[in-house]
C-alpha cells in the first residue's frame, strides 16, 4: 500500500529585521530632534540677547554721562531712569518680575529707581481686544456670550503675564450672574519667558565658574524662579493656588483671596475685587504729614500684611511668591468699618517639604533666641561637601552677627540679616536651600511694604506669636487649630 506524502508546512512570515537596526534608527532620530530643539533654543536666545543689547545700547553713553553731569543737569538722571524702565517694560515678563521686586526695596536701590519701577507693577502694555476675543472663543466656545456678558473691551489692568477684563459671569452651579475679572494670557509670552530663562541660566552658569559665586546656589535659585514663572503661565495653576490659599485663610478677618470660577491654561475667570491699591497708602516722602485716621489705617495695614506673610511661611507652608504692591488691594469688610487686604495674582507659590519646613522653623526660632551658632548648624545640615572647619567658621560668623545685633531682634532687621547671611554663605562656600531663600524673599518684600506704611512697626512683635503657634502645630499635628 502506498503512503501519501505529508502535507506541506504552513507558511510562516519572514523573520523581523534585527532589533538593533530599529534601535539605531530611533536613537538617531531622537538625537536629531534633540539637536534641532537645542539649536532652536540657542537661536531664539541669541535673538533675545541681540534685541535686549540693541534697546539698551544708549545706556552705554547715558549712564556715564549721568554720573559725570548729573549735578549740573538733574533732569538727565530722570531721563536715564525713565529709559531704563522703558527698556524693562519692552524686555518682557522675566525682567519685569525682577523689577517688581526691586521696586519695593528702597534700602537696596535709589528711591528714584524704585519710583520708576513701581509703575511696571500694573501698567504694562496690553494686547488687542481681537486677541482677547480669540482666546475666549478658543476656551469657552463660539457661544461664549451666553456665559460672559458685559465684557469690557478695554482691559482694567495689564500685567507682564496677562491682562484683565471686567465682565458678568453666569455661575453654572447657581445660574446666577456675578461680577468677575477675566484674566487672559498675553499671546507669545511662553516663548519669551523660555528664551529669557535660557539667557539667565547660561549667564549664571558662566558666573558659577567663580568659586565665591558657585556657593550662593544661584543655579538652583534660577531653576526655582523658572519653575515658578512657568507655572504662572498656566491659569489652571493659579486657580489651584487660589483654592489652597482660600482654604488656608478661611475665617481670617483681614486677609482674603478672590474665588476662582473657571480656568483653562489660557484664561481664568475669578471673583472681581473692588479695592484700592495698597500703593495709594504708601509714601516715599518720610516728611509727609498724615491725619490721625490715615496714620491709624496705615498702621493696621502694615500689621495685616506682615501677619499674612508670617502665616503663609510659618503656619501654612504655602507662600504666595509674588507679593509686590500691585497685587495687594485694600477693601473694607461688608457692613463693617474693618480694613481688609485682598491678595491677587497667585500664579507663583512655593511650598517646602515637611521636613524642610520644620528645619526652617527651627532656624528662625534659633535666631529669635539669639542662638546664632545653632541657626548656622541647621542651615548647614544635610550638606556633605562641607569641611568641618567651613561649617564651624560659618556658624561662628552667624553667632557674631547675632551678638552684634543684641539691641535688636532678628525680625526687626530681617532684610539686612538676609543680605549678611548670603554674604557669609558666599565667603564660606555654604550653599543655601533655594526654597528657604524664596520664602525669605517673600518676607523681605512684605517687610519693605510694611515699613513703608509704618516705619515704627516692630516686626518681632508680629512674628514671634505666629512662629510659636507654628511650632506648636508642628509638634502636635491634628491637635492645633487656627
Amino acid at each position: 500500500r502506498s503512503l501519501s506524502p505529508p502535507p506541506p508546512p504552513p507558511p510562516y512570515p519572514p523573520p523581523p529585521p534585527p532589533l538593533h537596526h530599529d534601535y539605531r534608527v530611533h536613537s538617531l532620530l531622537h538625537s536629531l530632534q534633540r539637536s534641532k530643539r537645542w539649536w532652536r533654543r540657542l537661536i531664539r536666545a541669541a535673538k533675545r540677547a541681540g534685541y535686549i543689547l540693541l534697546i539698551s545700547s544708549p545706556l552705554i553713553v547715558a549712564v556715564p554721562a549721568m554720573w559725570l553731569f548729573g549735578d549740573r543737569w538733574p533732569e538727565l538722571e530722570d531721563k536715564v531712569w525713565d529709559y531704563l524702565a522703558h527698556i524693562i517694560e519692552k524686555s518682557g515678563p522675566t525682567f519685569i518680575k525682577l523689577a517688581q521686586w526691586a521696586a519695593t526695596r528702597e534700602d537696596l536701590f535709589p528711591v528714584k529707581v524704585t519710583a520708576k519701577f513701581a509703575r511696571l507693577q500694573d501698567r504694562n502694555n496690553p494686547h488687542s481686544w481681537e486677541e482677547t476675543e480669540a482666546a475666549i472663543v478658543a476656551n469657552l466656545g463660539a457661544d461664549w456670550r451666553k456665559k460672559l456678558t458685559a465684557v469690557t473691551e478695554k482691559p482694567i489692568g495689564s500685567g507682564c503675564i496677562a491682562q484683565v477684563h471686567e465682565a458678568e459671569y453666569v455661575v453654572p452651579a447657581t445660574g446666577k450672574s456675578t461680577k468677575v475679572a477675566v484674566k487672559v494670557l498675553h499671546p507669545g509670552v511662553l516663548e519669551l519667558v523660555e528664551a529669557d530663562m535660557d539667557l539667565l541660566k547660561w549667564f549664571v552658569s558662566s558666573l558659577e565658574v567663580i568659586p565665591r559665586v558657585k556657593y550662593l546656589s544661584l543655579g538652583p535659585l534660577v531653576d526655582e524662579f523658572r519653575a515658578l514663572l512657568t507655572e504662572q503661565l498656566d491659569m489652571n495653576t493659579e486657580a489651584l493656588n487660589l483654592k489652597k490659599l482660600r482654604e488656608d485663610f478661611q475665617g481670617h478677618k483681614h486677609v482674603f483671596f478672590p474665588e476662582p470660577f473657571y480656568s483653562t491654561s489660557d484664561i481664568l475667570i475669578e471673583q472681581f475685587i473692588d479695592g484700592i491699591p495698597i500703593r495709594t497708602f504708601m509714601t516715599r516722602d518720610t516728611k509727609e504729614k498724615h491725619t490721625e485716621a490715615e496714620t491709624d489705617q496705615r498702621l493696621k495695614l502694615s500689621k495685616i500684611g506682615m501677619d499674612a506673610v508670617f502665616s503663609m511661611v510659618f503656619m501654612n507652608n504655602f507662600v504666595h511668591a509674588d507679593l509686590h504692591p500691585g497685587n495687594l488691594l485694600v477693601t473694607t469688610a461688608p457692613g463693617e468699618d474693618r480694613p481688609q487686604i485682598a491678595i491677587l495674582d497667585a500664579g507663583m507659590a512655593v511650598q517646602l517639604e515637611p521636613t524642610n519646613h520644620v528645619k526652617l522653623l527651627g532656624i528662625l526660632m534659633a535666631f529669635v533666641k539669639s542662638e546664632g551658632y545653632k541657626a548656622g548648624k541647621l542651615m548647614c545640615d544635610g550638606q556633605t561637601n562641607l569641611s568641618t572647619e567651613a561649617v564651624h567658621l560659618f556658624c561662628k560668623d552667624i553667632e557674631e552677627l547675632v551678638k552684634e545685633s543684641h539691641n535688636t531682634t532678628f525680625f526687626d532687621k530681617f532684610g539686612s540679616y538676609v543680605t549678611d547671611i548670603c554674604g557669609m554663605a558666599c565667603s564660606h562656600r555654604v550653599k543655601l536651600n533655594e526654597q528657604f531663600v524664596t520664602m525669605a524673599m517673600a518676607i523681605k518684600v512684605l517687610e519693605g511694604i510694611a515699613l513703608n506704611l509704618n516705619p515704627e512697626l516692630e516686626l518681632c512683635n508680629e512674628a514671634i506669636p505666629v512662629l510659636l503657634k507654628a511650632q506648636l502645630k508642628s509638634a502636635m499635628p491634628g491637635f492645633y487649630k487656627r
